[in-house]
């Protein structure tokens, strides 16, 4: 008991709760602690239980259960939330802004709740320290999975793409540079653009007009900053407005 997952769900459907804890049921690491369907009795048993893992609808009697993230962040800190609903596109800005760290729509699609444990498992690892556990980069065996780019002193460079973590834009030198999982820099070509960069891979994806991510280690999003996966737990990157609704949108997909 004590090696496996405590998870709640809050939510009055009581349809969408017997299927979900239905599926949940095919994980062995995973225990369904309880469910209410109110936000009152809801947020008290979260702060009795301490679940890691919660399921949280929006719509509830009793009020929002977006309200809820907060109190739920008080008294359990370490709870993986999941917005679990049917009108989430309804309600996604609202749960951006709250901070909310995934979401899953109802119905439930079995591939994609899936996604979400694979997620939180990636994210429970990292929290508790585990990163011995995660699976090592596999080195590149096809030419989508290397980065080749012409360098600042015009030699070719090529690089594996499970060794970049991300981009950033040097204002001292006016160019972009690429930042690898020994923490070296390379200085990319005067002249290469955001655009080229993104154009290169699909795992490329900007999160501020200075900032382009690896996809592939990127595992919290904030409000207005997001943090990556081991080698490179000790860099927070910035995310700009124009670029947050993308990134989470494309977070969620992964």
């Amino acid at each position: 008991m004590s090696n496996k997952t405590k998870v709640f769900i809050i939510d009055d459907d009581k349809v969408s709760v017997e299927k979900l804890c239905e599926v949940l049921s095919d994980y062995p690491d995973l225990v369904v602690m309880g469910s209410a369907g109110l936000c009152e009795s809801g947020c008290d048993m979260v702060a009795d239980i301490k679940p890691d893992l919660l399921f949280l609808d929006i719509e509830l009697p009793d009020g929002n259960g977006l309200d809820l993230l907060g109190k739920v962040k008080a008294s359990s800190a370490n709870t993986y939330v999941v917005v679990f609903t049917a009108f989430y596109p309804k309600y996604k800005e609202e749960a951006f802004e709250k901070d909310e760290p995934d979401y899953l729509l109802k119905p439930i699609n079995e591939f994609e709740l899936n996604k979400v444990i694979k997620r939180y498992r990636r994210y429970r690892l990292l929290s508790t320290g585990n990163v011995e556990k995660l699976p090592d980069p596999q080195p590149p065996t096809k030419r989508s999975e290397v980065f080749t780019a012409a360098t600042y002193t015009s030699e070719l460079r090529v690089m594996r793409l499970s060794d970049i973590g991300y981009f950033r834009y040097s204002k001292k030198r006016k160019v972009w540079e690429v930042v690898l999982a020994d923490h070296s820099c390379v200085q990319l070509k005067r002249g290469t653009s955001a655009s080229d960069i993104l154009r290169y891979n699909r795992q490329f994806v900007q999160t501020h007009q200075s900032y382009i991510v690896n996809m592939q280690y990127l595992f919290f999003l904030g409000q207005a900053k997001c943090r990556l996966s081991p080698p490179f737990d000790e860099d927070e990157l910035p995310i700009g407005s124009t670029y947050s609704r993308d990134l989470r949108s494309y977070f969620q997909e992964i």
